[in-house]
């Protein structure tokens, strides 16, 4: 009972929702991915991961992919081309997606972030807690759980369309790259010079400016990236992806996620 929301009806739509479906919300972008790819990655790879994940997950089992929201949030992108929303309108088109969602009657929600781990994503479900629409939400950011595997993959750390997104694009539409148009690739976006070391550990957060990356790209070198390591990557993404979703659409919505509780007073 896998389904695609906008290639169904809205019969078969229901009846996945009234069998406790997990629905499935994808998050891409519009942004620069440096001069050898398309702006579209963010989306394009997502769709594929989602389309792999589908294919892995018991075709019998209750799952509903909604449409790639395309927009994001990408204003660091803007000096050399992208289109987006601000974090506030975005987290309220999110939330308005989930109020649709669970107004069907789903109880399981999941955002698949194709573009980072926007704060934005996770703000929507907290709003979303907030107004009392109690559900199982689920904040899932598959290529921070596969950092590791996709880095020893391509041979090299993860940035910003590097080696990594250069393969997955060139096992899913390789007449989009051109791995020509790009120079040499700046591992580290803050650079050597960044005059605060202490912000570059693990529990600080900078925006990087796009003055800093000219080219628009960093992490590891464009030059490893192959077909045969982007199709490794899409499938340890779906596999990932894949797991979650079939878990949760495997047994029931626990009953506490379901309703909104309040604790009585003592000694009623």
């Amino acid at each position: 009972m896998a389904i695609f929301f906008k290639e169904s009806n809205w019969i078969t739509v229901r009846r996945c929702a009234e069998a406790d479906g997990v629905a499935v919300v994808p998050l891409g972008s519009l942004e620069q991915h440096g001069p050898h790819l398309p702006c579209g990655v963010d989306s394009i790879q997502i769709d594929e991961i989602m389309a792999r994940m589908v294919a892995r997950v018991d075709p019998e089992l209750p799952v509903c992919i909604c449409p790639t929201v395309d927009y994001s949030v990408v204003q660091w992108a803007s000096p050399l081309a992208s289109a987006g929303v601000a974090p506030t309108t975005l987290e309220q088109c999110l939330l308005d997606i989930t109020h649709a969602l669970t107004d069907l009657g789903f109880s399981k929600i999941v955002l698949a972030h194709g573009h980072g781990s926007l704060p934005a994503g996770r703000s929507a479900l907290w709003q979303a807690m907030h107004e009392k629409r109690p559900a199982l939400y689920v904040d899932l950011m598959p290529f921070d759980r596969c950092q590791e595997q996709i880095a020893e993959i391509v041979g090299g750390p993860l940035g910003h369309a590097e080696a990594a997104e250069t393969s997955m694009m060139l096992a899913i539409r390789p007449d989009l790259v051109n791995v020509d148009e790009a120079g040499p690739t700046p591992a580290d976006p803050l650079g050597d010079d960044f005059p605060f070391p202490s912000l570059k550990r693990e529990g600080s957060y900078i925006i990087p400016p796009l003055e800093s990356l000219p080219d628009g790209f960093y992490g590891s070198d464009v030059t490893l990236a192959s077909a045969e390591k982007g199709e490794k990557i899409l499938d340890v993404l779906a596999e990932s992806v894949a797991e979650v979703v079939g878990e949760l659409a495997s047994a029931p919505t626990p009953a506490e996620y379901k309703h909104v509780w309040r604790r009585p007073l003592p000694g009623e």
